[in-house]
Protein backbone atom coordinates (compact mmCIF):
# COMPACT_ATOMS: atom_id res chain seq x y z
CA UNK A 1 0.00 0.00 0.00
CA UNK A 2 1.06 3.43 -0.16
CA UNK A 3 2.13 5.55 2.18
CA UNK A 4 0.86 9.58 2.10
CA UNK A 5 2.97 11.22 3.54
CA UNK A 6 1.16 13.43 6.23
CA UNK A 7 1.65 16.74 5.18
CA UNK A 8 -0.99 18.48 6.71
CA UNK A 9 1.05 18.05 9.76
CA UNK A 10 4.50 19.57 7.68
CA UNK A 11 2.04 23.14 8.63
CA UNK A 12 1.64 22.52 12.32
CA UNK A 13 5.46 21.65 12.79
CA UNK A 14 6.53 25.19 10.96
CA UNK A 15 8.43 23.72 8.41
CA UNK A 16 7.73 26.61 5.99
CA UNK A 17 10.14 28.29 4.02
CA UNK A 18 11.55 31.84 5.91
CA UNK A 19 10.26 34.89 4.39
CA UNK A 20 13.33 36.16 3.09
CA UNK A 21 13.81 33.04 1.73
CA UNK A 22 10.27 32.79 0.10
CA UNK A 23 11.93 36.19 -1.89
CA UNK A 24 15.06 34.91 -2.88
CA UNK A 25 13.13 32.47 -4.53
CA UNK A 26 9.98 32.57 -6.54
CA UNK A 27 7.72 30.16 -7.74
CA UNK A 28 7.95 28.80 -11.16
CA UNK A 29 6.09 26.59 -13.40
CA UNK A 30 6.45 24.33 -16.16
CA UNK A 31 4.31 22.65 -18.38
CA UNK A 32 5.43 20.16 -21.26
CA UNK A 33 2.32 19.61 -22.45
CA UNK A 34 -0.08 22.80 -22.10
CA UNK A 35 -2.28 20.19 -19.93
CA UNK A 36 -0.61 19.77 -16.62
CA UNK A 37 2.13 21.51 -14.79
CA UNK A 38 5.28 21.40 -12.32
CA UNK A 39 5.27 24.07 -9.33
CA UNK A 40 8.73 24.99 -7.95
CA UNK A 41 10.24 26.87 -5.14
CA UNK A 42 9.37 27.40 -1.52
CA UNK A 43 6.33 25.38 -1.92
CA UNK A 44 5.61 24.81 2.09
CA UNK A 45 3.06 27.34 2.14
CA UNK A 46 0.57 25.29 -0.39
CA UNK A 47 -1.63 22.72 0.53
CA UNK A 48 -2.81 19.70 -2.28
CA UNK A 49 -5.99 21.51 -3.86
CA UNK A 50 -5.04 24.86 -3.93
CA UNK A 51 -5.43 26.59 -6.37
CA UNK A 52 -2.99 29.29 -8.49
CA UNK A 53 -2.47 31.04 -11.04
CA UNK A 54 0.29 31.11 -13.78
CA UNK A 55 1.74 33.92 -16.21
CA UNK A 56 3.63 32.10 -19.33
CA UNK A 57 5.82 34.21 -21.43
CA UNK A 58 2.94 33.65 -23.73
CA UNK A 59 0.63 35.64 -22.13
CA UNK A 60 -2.25 35.91 -20.90
CA UNK A 61 -3.49 33.92 -16.70
CA UNK A 62 -3.72 30.30 -16.78
CA UNK A 63 -5.77 28.94 -13.91
CA UNK A 64 -4.36 25.29 -12.36
CA UNK A 65 -5.02 23.24 -8.96
CA UNK A 66 -2.23 21.70 -7.59
CA UNK A 67 -2.99 18.08 -7.27
CA UNK A 68 0.01 16.02 -5.67
CA UNK A 69 3.22 16.68 -4.04
CA UNK A 70 6.45 15.62 -5.99
CA UNK A 71 8.88 15.98 -3.17
CA UNK A 72 9.19 15.05 0.15
CA UNK A 73 10.19 18.39 2.09
CA UNK A 74 7.56 21.14 1.29
CA UNK A 75 9.98 23.83 1.98
CA UNK A 76 12.41 23.33 -1.08
CA UNK A 77 9.88 20.94 -2.89
CA UNK A 78 8.20 20.85 -6.33
CA UNK A 79 4.06 19.95 -6.80
CA UNK A 80 2.52 18.77 -9.64
CA UNK A 81 -1.01 20.46 -11.00
CA UNK A 82 -3.45 20.16 -14.13
CA UNK A 83 -4.49 23.35 -15.57
CA UNK A 84 -7.84 23.97 -15.78
CA UNK A 85 -8.60 27.43 -17.73
CA UNK A 86 -7.63 30.41 -19.28
CA UNK A 87 -8.74 33.38 -16.71
CA UNK A 88 -10.05 35.82 -19.20
CA UNK A 89 -10.42 40.16 -18.93
CA UNK A 90 -14.20 39.86 -18.89
CA UNK A 91 -14.13 37.66 -15.45
CA UNK A 92 -15.06 34.48 -17.68
CA UNK A 93 -12.91 30.92 -17.31
CA UNK A 94 -12.22 29.90 -21.04
CA UNK A 95 -10.16 26.94 -22.38
CA UNK A 96 -7.02 26.96 -21.80
CA UNK A 97 -4.41 27.69 -24.86
CA UNK A 98 -2.62 24.12 -24.34
CA UNK A 99 0.55 25.28 -25.17
CA UNK A 100 3.97 24.04 -23.45
CA UNK A 101 5.41 26.99 -21.69
CA UNK A 102 8.57 26.61 -18.94
CA UNK A 103 9.65 29.24 -15.65
CA UNK A 104 6.17 30.83 -15.81
CA UNK A 105 5.48 32.88 -12.94
CA UNK A 106 3.29 31.84 -10.12
CA UNK A 107 0.93 33.66 -7.88
CA UNK A 108 -1.92 31.90 -5.40
CA UNK A 109 -5.43 32.76 -6.73
CA UNK A 110 -7.27 35.44 -5.29
CA UNK A 111 -11.14 34.86 -4.41
CA UNK A 112 -12.39 36.57 -7.48
CA UNK A 113 -10.51 33.46 -9.81
CA UNK A 114 -12.27 31.11 -7.72
CA UNK A 115 -15.34 32.90 -8.06
CA UNK A 116 -14.71 32.85 -11.74
CA UNK A 117 -14.75 29.35 -11.73
CA UNK A 118 -17.44 28.35 -10.05
CA UNK A 119 -19.58 30.93 -12.42
CA UNK A 120 -18.08 29.18 -15.30
CA UNK A 121 -18.82 25.39 -14.03
CA UNK A 122 -22.67 27.05 -13.20
CA UNK A 123 -21.93 26.42 -9.50
CA UNK A 124 -25.23 27.98 -7.54
CA UNK A 125 -26.40 26.03 -4.57
CA UNK A 126 -24.23 27.42 -1.50
CA UNK A 127 -22.99 24.54 1.15
CA UNK A 128 -20.64 26.04 3.35
CA UNK A 129 -16.67 27.64 2.69
CA UNK A 130 -14.26 26.74 0.38
CA UNK A 131 -10.33 27.86 1.83
CA UNK A 132 -7.29 27.87 -0.85
CA UNK A 133 -4.37 29.12 -0.09
CA UNK A 134 -5.79 31.23 2.57
CA UNK A 135 -8.17 32.52 0.61
CA UNK A 136 -12.03 31.91 1.67
CA UNK A 137 -14.66 32.14 -1.16
CA UNK A 138 -18.70 30.35 -0.42
CA UNK A 139 -18.41 26.87 -1.26
CA UNK A 140 -21.22 25.97 -4.18
CA UNK A 141 -22.10 23.06 -6.01
CA UNK A 142 -23.75 22.31 -9.80
CA UNK A 143 -27.11 21.47 -9.17
CA UNK A 144 -26.75 19.69 -12.88
CA UNK A 145 -24.22 17.17 -11.15
CA UNK A 146 -26.56 15.89 -9.30
CA UNK A 147 -27.82 14.49 -12.22
CA UNK A 148 -25.32 11.85 -11.42
CA UNK A 149 -25.13 8.89 -8.43
CA UNK A 150 -23.37 10.72 -5.29
CA UNK A 151 -21.46 8.85 -2.12
CA UNK A 152 -20.92 10.56 1.05
CA UNK A 153 -18.93 8.58 3.37
CA UNK A 154 -17.57 9.55 6.33
CA UNK A 155 -16.76 7.82 10.56
CA UNK A 156 -18.87 8.50 13.03
CA UNK A 157 -18.25 12.19 14.74
CA UNK A 158 -17.23 13.20 11.46
CA UNK A 159 -20.72 15.70 10.91
CA UNK A 160 -21.57 12.91 8.08
CA UNK A 161 -25.34 13.48 9.08
CA UNK A 162 -25.35 17.41 9.53
CA UNK A 163 -23.65 17.99 5.97
CA UNK A 164 -26.63 15.55 4.23
CA UNK A 165 -28.90 17.97 5.80
CA UNK A 166 -27.04 21.17 4.16
CA UNK A 167 -26.99 19.67 0.99
CA UNK A 168 -30.53 18.66 1.00
CA UNK A 169 -31.75 21.87 1.87
CA UNK A 170 -29.93 23.39 -0.50
CA UNK A 171 -31.26 21.51 -2.90
CA UNK A 172 -34.67 21.94 -1.88
CA UNK A 173 -34.12 25.95 -2.48
CA UNK A 174 -32.37 25.79 -5.63
CA UNK A 175 -33.68 23.26 -7.74
CA UNK A 176 -37.51 21.33 -8.30
CA UNK A 177 -36.04 18.32 -8.13
CA UNK A 178 -38.43 15.57 -5.97
CA UNK A 179 -36.99 14.32 -3.41
CA UNK A 180 -37.30 10.86 -1.16
CA UNK A 181 -35.14 9.71 1.96
CA UNK A 182 -34.94 6.23 2.94
CA UNK A 183 -34.02 7.76 6.74
CA UNK A 184 -33.44 4.45 9.26
CA UNK A 185 -32.34 6.77 12.08
CA UNK A 186 -35.13 9.59 12.42
CA UNK A 187 -32.53 11.78 11.29
CA UNK A 188 -34.11 14.05 8.91
CA UNK A 189 -37.48 13.97 10.26
CA UNK A 190 -37.48 17.43 11.12
CA UNK A 191 -36.45 18.19 7.27
CA UNK A 192 -39.37 20.83 7.27
CA UNK A 193 -39.43 22.08 10.79
CA UNK A 194 -37.04 25.19 10.40
CA UNK A 195 -34.53 26.20 13.40
CA UNK A 196 -35.05 30.07 14.96
CA UNK A 197 -31.69 31.06 13.64
CA UNK A 198 -32.25 30.35 10.39
CA UNK A 199 -32.77 33.38 7.48
CA UNK A 200 -35.94 34.82 6.79
CA UNK A 201 -35.74 34.41 2.82
CA UNK A 202 -34.54 30.67 2.96
CA UNK A 203 -37.10 29.89 5.58
CA UNK A 204 -40.16 31.30 3.88
CA UNK A 205 -39.08 29.08 1.30
CA UNK A 206 -38.57 25.94 3.00
CA UNK A 207 -41.83 26.92 5.19
CA UNK A 208 -43.88 26.86 2.17
CA UNK A 209 -42.39 23.89 0.29
CA UNK A 210 -44.14 20.46 0.72
CA UNK A 211 -42.56 18.45 2.77
CA UNK A 212 -43.87 14.99 4.01
CA UNK A 213 -42.75 13.06 7.04
CA UNK A 214 -43.77 9.58 7.78
CA UNK A 215 -43.16 7.09 10.08
CA UNK A 216 -44.26 3.82 12.39
CA UNK A 217 -44.93 6.47 14.94
CA UNK A 218 -47.45 8.89 15.62
CA UNK A 219 -44.88 11.59 16.79
CA UNK A 220 -43.37 11.66 13.61
CA UNK A 221 -45.94 12.59 10.94
CA UNK A 222 -48.44 10.90 8.81
CA UNK A 223 -48.55 7.17 9.11
CA UNK A 224 -45.60 5.15 6.87
CA UNK A 225 -47.30 2.14 5.23
CA UNK A 226 -47.11 0.05 2.06
CA UNK A 227 -49.28 -2.15 -0.52
CA UNK A 228 -49.30 -6.11 -0.63
CA UNK A 229 -51.43 -6.06 -3.22
CA UNK A 230 -50.00 -3.64 -5.86
CA UNK A 231 -46.20 -4.97 -5.40
CA UNK A 232 -44.66 -6.98 -8.50
CA UNK A 233 -45.09 -10.94 -7.76
CA UNK A 234 -41.19 -11.54 -7.12
CA UNK A 235 -41.52 -8.67 -4.87
CA UNK A 236 -44.30 -10.21 -2.99
CA UNK A 237 -42.01 -13.76 -3.00
CA UNK A 238 -39.44 -11.82 -1.74
CA UNK A 239 -41.77 -10.13 1.41
CA UNK A 240 -42.65 -14.07 1.49
CA UNK A 241 -39.48 -15.32 2.01
CA UNK A 242 -40.21 -17.32 -0.81
CA UNK A 243 -37.34 -18.60 -3.50
CA UNK A 244 -38.24 -19.65 -6.91
CA UNK A 245 -36.35 -23.03 -6.82
CA UNK A 246 -35.49 -24.19 -2.92
CA UNK A 247 -39.64 -23.01 -2.19
CA UNK A 248 -40.67 -24.17 -6.08
CA UNK A 249 -43.95 -25.87 -4.99
CA UNK A 250 -44.94 -23.04 -2.46
CA UNK A 251 -43.93 -20.45 -5.15
CA UNK A 252 -45.46 -21.83 -8.16
CA UNK A 253 -48.69 -22.18 -5.97
CA UNK A 254 -48.67 -18.53 -5.08
CA UNK A 255 -48.16 -17.75 -8.46
CA UNK A 256 -51.35 -19.35 -9.89
CA UNK A 257 -53.45 -18.18 -6.69
CA UNK A 258 -52.31 -15.01 -7.31
CA UNK A 259 -52.89 -15.18 -11.21
CA UNK A 260 -56.55 -16.45 -10.54
CA UNK A 261 -57.76 -13.97 -7.63
CA UNK A 262 -56.26 -10.36 -8.80
CA UNK A 263 -54.54 -8.56 -6.08
CA UNK A 264 -55.02 -9.35 -2.70
CA UNK A 265 -53.62 -8.20 0.61
CA UNK A 266 -51.55 -10.46 2.71
CA UNK A 267 -54.79 -11.67 5.21
CA UNK A 268 -56.59 -12.39 2.22
CA UNK A 269 -53.92 -13.77 0.63
CA UNK A 270 -54.09 -16.62 3.66
CA UNK A 271 -57.71 -16.87 2.99
CA UNK A 272 -57.46 -18.37 -0.18
CA UNK A 273 -54.44 -20.12 0.64
CA UNK A 274 -56.55 -22.13 3.66
CA UNK A 275 -59.00 -23.26 1.03
CA UNK A 276 -56.15 -25.20 -1.28
CA UNK A 277 -54.22 -28.21 -0.99
CA UNK A 278 -51.17 -29.23 0.60
CA UNK A 279 -48.76 -26.16 -0.96
CA UNK A 280 -51.78 -23.87 -0.20
CA UNK A 281 -51.47 -24.60 3.89
CA UNK A 282 -47.85 -24.72 3.62
CA UNK A 283 -47.78 -21.20 2.30
CA UNK A 284 -50.70 -19.98 4.85
CA UNK A 285 -48.48 -21.57 7.69
CA UNK A 286 -45.40 -19.74 6.16
CA UNK A 287 -47.49 -16.30 6.25
CA UNK A 288 -48.39 -17.02 9.87
CA UNK A 289 -44.82 -18.14 10.73
CA UNK A 290 -42.96 -14.75 9.84
CA UNK A 291 -45.88 -13.04 11.96
CA UNK A 292 -47.07 -10.88 7.98
CA UNK A 293 -50.19 -10.41 9.70
CA UNK A 294 -49.46 -8.26 12.60
CA UNK A 295 -47.29 -5.94 10.68
CA UNK A 296 -48.02 -2.44 11.30
CA UNK A 297 -46.43 -1.50 7.54
CA UNK A 298 -49.70 -2.55 5.78
CA UNK A 299 -51.73 0.51 4.36
CA UNK A 300 -55.30 -0.80 4.23
CA UNK A 301 -57.87 2.85 3.89
CA UNK A 302 -54.51 4.59 4.71
CA UNK A 303 -52.39 6.11 1.44
CA UNK A 304 -49.57 4.31 1.09
CA UNK A 305 -45.48 5.67 0.75
CA UNK A 306 -45.62 5.20 -2.71
CA UNK A 307 -49.07 6.80 -3.05
CA UNK A 308 -47.88 10.12 -1.17
CA UNK A 309 -44.65 10.65 -3.47
CA UNK A 310 -46.59 9.54 -6.89
CA UNK A 311 -49.49 12.02 -5.19
CA UNK A 312 -46.84 15.44 -5.70
CA UNK A 313 -45.03 16.21 -2.78
CA UNK A 314 -42.04 17.56 -3.20
CA UNK A 315 -40.11 15.68 -0.52
CA UNK A 316 -41.08 12.60 1.28
CA UNK A 317 -38.87 11.37 4.81
CA UNK A 318 -39.64 7.94 4.84
CA UNK A 319 -38.80 7.31 9.18
CA UNK A 320 -37.79 3.84 9.12
CA UNK A 321 -37.38 3.65 12.59
CA UNK A 322 -40.27 2.47 15.11
CA UNK A 323 -41.37 -0.89 13.19
CA UNK A 324 -41.37 -4.24 15.60
CA UNK A 325 -40.00 -6.29 12.85
CA UNK A 326 -36.93 -5.44 11.24
CA UNK A 327 -38.25 -6.59 7.70
CA UNK A 328 -41.24 -3.71 7.72
CA UNK A 329 -38.49 -0.55 6.59
CA UNK A 330 -37.09 -3.23 4.25
CA UNK A 331 -40.08 -4.20 2.42
CA UNK A 332 -41.99 -0.56 2.26
CA UNK A 333 -38.79 0.48 1.29
CA UNK A 334 -39.19 -2.40 -1.48
CA UNK A 335 -42.18 -1.04 -2.55
CA UNK A 336 -41.78 2.57 -2.83
CA UNK A 337 -38.10 1.41 -4.82
CA UNK A 338 -40.52 -0.99 -7.36
CA UNK A 339 -43.38 2.12 -7.34
CA UNK A 340 -40.65 4.58 -8.52
CA UNK A 341 -38.90 1.88 -11.26
CA UNK A 342 -41.99 1.00 -12.77
CA UNK A 343 -42.92 4.65 -13.55
CA UNK A 344 -39.86 5.26 -14.63
CA UNK A 345 -41.04 6.01 -17.82
CA UNK A 346 -42.72 9.36 -17.03
CA UNK A 347 -39.08 10.64 -16.57
CA UNK A 348 -39.30 12.65 -13.90
CA UNK A 349 -36.36 13.86 -11.58
CA UNK A 350 -36.24 12.28 -8.46
CA UNK A 351 -33.32 11.99 -5.70
CA UNK A 352 -33.08 8.87 -3.94
CA UNK A 353 -31.09 9.84 -0.46
CA UNK A 354 -30.44 5.90 1.04
CA UNK A 355 -29.23 7.97 4.60
CA UNK A 356 -26.62 4.42 6.60
CA UNK A 357 -27.22 3.50 3.14
CA UNK A 358 -25.66 0.22 4.32
CA UNK A 359 -28.66 -0.73 6.26
CA UNK A 360 -31.16 -0.92 3.07
CA UNK A 361 -28.27 -1.66 0.10
CA UNK A 362 -25.43 -4.11 1.79
CA UNK A 363 -22.47 -5.36 0.49
CA UNK A 364 -24.33 -8.89 1.53
CA UNK A 365 -27.94 -8.99 1.51
CA UNK A 366 -29.65 -11.34 4.85
CA UNK A 367 -32.59 -12.65 2.98
CA UNK A 368 -34.73 -12.74 0.21
CA UNK A 369 -36.36 -9.62 0.98
CA UNK A 370 -33.04 -7.65 1.44
CA UNK A 371 -31.70 -8.76 -1.68
CA UNK A 372 -34.58 -8.27 -3.70
CA UNK A 373 -34.38 -4.51 -2.48
CA UNK A 374 -30.58 -4.49 -3.24
CA UNK A 375 -30.72 -5.84 -6.91
CA UNK A 376 -33.55 -3.21 -7.60
CA UNK A 377 -31.13 -0.24 -6.14
CA UNK A 378 -28.50 -2.46 -8.31
CA UNK A 379 -30.40 -1.51 -11.39
CA UNK A 380 -31.62 1.84 -10.71
CA UNK A 381 -28.15 2.36 -10.08
CA UNK A 382 -27.01 0.97 -13.56
CA UNK A 383 -30.08 2.31 -15.59
CA UNK A 384 -31.37 5.23 -13.31
CA UNK A 385 -29.59 7.98 -14.78
CA UNK A 386 -31.74 7.66 -18.07
CA UNK A 387 -34.70 7.99 -16.32
CA UNK A 388 -33.96 10.82 -13.83
CA UNK A 389 -33.61 8.45 -11.39
CA UNK A 390 -30.69 9.37 -8.98
CA UNK A 391 -29.07 7.61 -5.76
CA UNK A 392 -27.57 10.02 -2.69
CA UNK A 393 -26.04 7.23 -0.57
CA UNK A 394 -24.55 7.71 2.88
CA UNK A 395 -22.79 5.72 5.07
CA UNK A 396 -19.80 5.09 7.41
CA UNK A 397 -17.45 2.64 4.96
CA UNK A 398 -17.78 1.92 1.76
CA UNK A 399 -16.93 -2.22 2.50
CA UNK A 400 -20.38 -2.21 3.63
CA UNK A 401 -22.05 -0.89 0.35
CA UNK A 402 -22.62 -3.52 -2.80
CA UNK A 403 -20.27 -2.43 -5.33
CA UNK A 404 -22.25 -2.96 -8.00
CA UNK A 405 -23.76 0.56 -6.63
CA UNK A 406 -20.66 2.40 -5.30
CA UNK A 407 -19.01 1.56 -9.24
CA UNK A 408 -21.65 3.78 -10.58
CA UNK A 409 -21.19 7.02 -8.23
CA UNK A 410 -19.55 10.32 -10.37
CA UNK A 411 -19.80 12.37 -7.16
CA UNK A 412 -17.82 11.88 -3.62
CA UNK A 413 -18.50 14.13 -0.44
CA UNK A 414 -15.39 12.13 1.64
CA UNK A 415 -15.24 13.61 5.32
CA UNK A 416 -12.97 12.46 8.00
CA UNK A 417 -11.79 8.72 7.60
CA UNK A 418 -9.31 6.99 9.20
CA UNK A 419 -8.99 3.20 7.96
CA UNK A 420 -6.33 3.40 5.54
CA UNK A 421 -7.75 0.22 4.08
CA UNK A 422 -11.37 2.71 2.94
CA UNK A 423 -8.80 5.28 1.98
CA UNK A 424 -7.70 2.97 -0.24
CA UNK A 425 -10.49 1.73 -1.49
CA UNK A 426 -11.91 4.98 -2.37
CA UNK A 427 -8.81 6.14 -4.28
CA UNK A 428 -9.36 3.23 -6.44
CA UNK A 429 -13.09 3.83 -6.95
CA UNK A 430 -13.26 7.10 -7.13
CA UNK A 431 -10.24 7.90 -9.49
CA UNK A 432 -11.63 11.15 -9.94
CA UNK A 433 -10.43 12.39 -6.77
CA UNK A 434 -7.44 13.13 -6.34
CA UNK A 435 -5.26 10.87 -4.27
CA UNK A 436 -3.76 13.10 -1.84
CA UNK A 437 -6.52 14.64 -1.04
CA UNK A 438 -8.65 11.42 -0.41
CA UNK A 439 -5.90 10.29 1.76
CA UNK A 440 -5.67 13.81 3.32
CA UNK A 441 -9.29 13.14 4.91
CA UNK A 442 -7.53 11.69 8.21
CA UNK A 443 -6.85 15.06 9.64
CA UNK A 444 -10.01 16.51 8.83
CA UNK A 445 -11.95 18.17 11.62
CA UNK A 446 -16.07 17.76 12.24
CA UNK A 447 -17.69 19.04 9.15
CA UNK A 448 -14.80 19.07 6.97
CA UNK A 449 -15.50 17.66 3.62
CA UNK A 450 -13.69 16.43 0.14
CA UNK A 451 -15.91 17.60 -2.45
CA UNK A 452 -15.05 15.66 -5.90
CA UNK A 453 -17.34 14.75 -8.93
CA UNK A 454 -19.28 16.09 -11.33
CA UNK A 455 -21.47 18.44 -8.63
CA UNK A 456 -18.57 20.65 -7.77
CA UNK A 457 -16.40 22.92 -10.42
CA UNK A 458 -13.23 20.98 -9.23
CA UNK A 459 -11.92 18.82 -5.98
CA UNK A 460 -12.00 20.91 -3.35
CA UNK A 461 -12.01 20.61 0.35
CA UNK A 462 -14.78 22.19 2.40
CA UNK A 463 -15.97 22.99 5.27
CA UNK A 464 -20.02 22.50 5.37
CA UNK A 465 -22.05 25.28 6.53
CA UNK A 466 -24.72 25.62 8.90
CA UNK A 467 -27.98 23.80 9.06
CA UNK A 468 -31.39 25.47 7.65
CA UNK A 469 -33.76 22.82 10.06
CA UNK A 470 -33.58 20.81 13.02
CA UNK A 471 -31.50 17.50 12.47
CA UNK A 472 -33.31 14.92 14.52
CA UNK A 473 -30.93 12.74 15.45
CA UNK A 474 -27.84 13.49 17.69
CA UNK A 475 -24.89 11.64 19.55
CA UNK A 476 -25.61 11.19 23.73
CA UNK A 477 -23.32 12.42 25.74
CA UNK A 478 -21.58 10.19 28.47
CA UNK A 479 -22.82 11.70 32.27
CA UNK A 480 -20.50 13.38 33.91
CA UNK A 481 -20.57 12.69 37.70
CA UNK A 482 -20.33 16.32 39.59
Amino acid sequence: MTEWPEWPVLRAEGRHPAPEQARRRPLLADSRDGRTFVLSGPTGALLVGDFVVTRPPAGGRLLGQLLERLDAEPSAGTMGGLLVGELRPDGTLGDHPRHPFASAAVEVARSDDLKTLQRSRQATLPVGTWRSAGVDVTARLRSQGFARHTFLCGQSGSGKTYALGVILEQLLLGTELRMVVLDPNADFVGLGQLRQDAPHDEGQRLRTTDIRVLGARKATGDPLRMRFATMPRQAQASVLRLDPLADRGEYNHFLHLMAESGPEEVDRVVEHLRQTGTNGEALAQRIENLGLGDWAVWAADLQSAAEVVDSGARATVLDLSGFASPDEPLAVSLDLLEDLWSRRESRQPTLIVLDEAHNICPAEPANLLQAALVDRLVQIAAEGRKYGLWLLLSTQRPSKIHAQVLSQCDNLVLMRMNSRADLAELAEVFGFAPPWMVHSSGYFVQGEALLAGTFVPAPSVIHMGARLTVQGGSDIDVPVAL
